[in-house]
């Protein structure tokens, strides 16, 4: 992971669905979980977008990267190294708490339960993947509706595209991370395409407009 090239000064951009603006003026209590998925390019991509975070972040933040098996605990334990929230493996049935980020273990699918704590799933791969982003995505429109912010990052491929209709039916907000600051803009690419993003900011723009919005 050392050896990952980070861009540091992209220029801040965004484009916003003119139907959906006036969701940026809805109360910011409504605000509560955030949902982000990544793949080819993500490590880097989610470590730059939490160490933007105050400690003080109000909502939980659950995160699907696609890595080999075997990575995660490292992948979860450097972040912990330059964020300042609690970064950590994802365990089913653990309540969810602010300033924490929730990873997805090896193999199994991350959502959200009921009573607003993990799922861990060992329900078939979506689109050739476990954890698979469409799942999450799916699982926390289901529970949180409104109070969802997704988040699509760098990656190959369209893991997670399929869930972002729900989050929008349901009323929550979804972010795409943009071209010029994507390693490959698979996943982004494909989510602005089936017109189910709100906003399209670059990565140093992300950070922000969630605390802007929780």
């Amino acid at each position: 992971m050392a050896q990952v090239k980070v861009v540091r000064h992209w220029p801040a951009r965004e484009v916003v669905g003119r139907q959906r603006q006036t969701l940026d003026s809805m109360p910011q209590a409504h605000r509560k979980i955030v949902a982000i998925a990544a793949s080819t390019g993500g490590p880097a991509a989610i470590q730059g977008l939490l160490s933007q975070l105050p400690t003080e972040f109000p909502a939980p933040i659950l995160v699907v990267q696609h890595i080999a098996t075997g990575f995660i605990a490292g992948f979860t334990a450097w972040l912990n190294t330059v964020c300042s929230l609690r970064v950590k493996v994802a365990e089913n049935g653990e309540a969810l708490v602010a300033r924490t980020v929730y990873v997805a273990p090896d193999s199994r699918h991350l959502g959200l339960s009921s009573n607003w704590t993990v799922q861990l799933s060992n329900a078939p791969a979506i689109g050739g993947f476990r954890p698979s982003a469409t799942f999450l995505f799916q699982s926390v429109a289901q529970v949180a509706g409104r109070a969802v912010v997704a988040v699509i990052l760098t990656g190959m491929g369209r893991d997670g595209v399929d869930g972002l209709s729900l989050v929008r039916g349901r009323g929550g907000f979804v972010i795409a991370q943009d071209e010029a600051s994507s390693v490959v803009f698979g996943m982004p690419a494909a989510a602005i395409a089936t017109s189910q993003v709100d906003a399209v900011l670059s990565l140093p723009a992300i950070a922000p407009r969630l605390r802007e919005m929780t």
